[in-house]
């Protein structure tokens, strides 16, 4: 079986969308739509094992490095666009803040060279979807190709969740890219609240220089809450990382035929026995 697991620099990255059209445009058996950690396990045995959530950047490392059939797919957005995104769930607030970029992308900067770990750029996949999907493939070869990923859309069949994420499936547009412009006090209350991130943004080849913090010049910055909350406590990072090397042993073994066969036989058991019971 191989995983696949997708992560990235923070929420409103692009996860569910490269969640959905990988499902859509590849031969993958086993697909779990919702969020899920890398710490689920497949409940049957499947070729092909696909799940996402952006927040395992902060733990993934052990675990690429115990389970050699695990391949990541890290979404890099720029994260001006990602604090100016809002989601379904709530659509009256901004979802996150730059706390989430400024802690999660040294996790993603610190796997930039292992050979199964991939970063996406939101704004490549947008632009050049089929160009994106030769290139994963190149790097996971056992993928089987379906539909190019410029027509994800003909195929994609979302669940609620995802379809509250994403908005309604249509043609990937570039409508989004640069949105940030449209938002600039919000743009300015971050960069208050968290610091300037044009280094980040000359590092990453969003922007050649500062010059772009010359449109936020007497801005009146918003400093309206998030959904999420606004700053990552150490405490909270720790519980978060804590026991992740046990966790990738534990994941490493729950990927095994032998663990997947005995855990669908017991849970057939069980369910005769609550049969039973009733």
């Amino acid at each position: 079986m191989k995983r696949i697991h997708i992560v990235g620099c923070g929420p409103r990255s692009g996860t569910t969308l490269m969640a959905e059209i990988m499902a859509a445009c590849f031969e993958i058996d086993l697909f779990m739509e919702s969020e899920r950690h890398i710490t689920t396990l497949p409940d049957r045995p499947a070729d092909i094992f696909l799940t996402k959530i952006p927040i395992d950047i902060l733990i993934i490392k052990p675990v690429l490095h115990l389970m050699k059939n695990l391949y990541v797919i890290y979404m890099l957005r720029d994260p001006r666009d990602m604090i100016v995104s809002k989601h379904g769930a709530d659509p009256d607030r901004y979802w996150a803040s730059l706390k989430f970029w400024q802690t999660y992308t040294p996790y993603g900067a610190s796997l930039k060279n292992h050979p199964r770990f991939m970063t996406v750029r939101f704004e490549e996949l947008i632009r050049n979807p089929d160009m994106v999907q030769t290139d994963l493939m190149k790097q996971m070869p056992f993928l089987k190709k379906r539909i190019p990923f410029s027509l994800y859309h003909e195929k994609a069949d979302p669940s609620l969740s995802a379809q509250r994420a994403m908005g309604k499936v249509r043609p990937l547009t570039a409508v989004n890219i640069g949105n940030w412009r449209r938002h600039l006090p919000r743009v300015a209350g971050q960069l208050q609240r968290h610091g300037s991130i044009s280094e980040d943004l000359i590092a990453y080849g969003f922007e050649p220089d500062a010059a772009w913090e010359e449109v936020l010049e007497g801005v009146e910055p918003d400093f309206s809450e998030s959904h999420w909350p606004e700053y990552f406590s150490k405490a909270a990072l720790r519980r978060i990382r804590k026991g992740r090397y046990f966790k990738a042993i534990l994941v490493a073994l729950g990927h095994s035929w032998f663990f997947i066969v005995v855990r669908r036989w017991i849970n057939i058991i069980n369910a005769r026995f609550m049969t039973l019971g009733n």
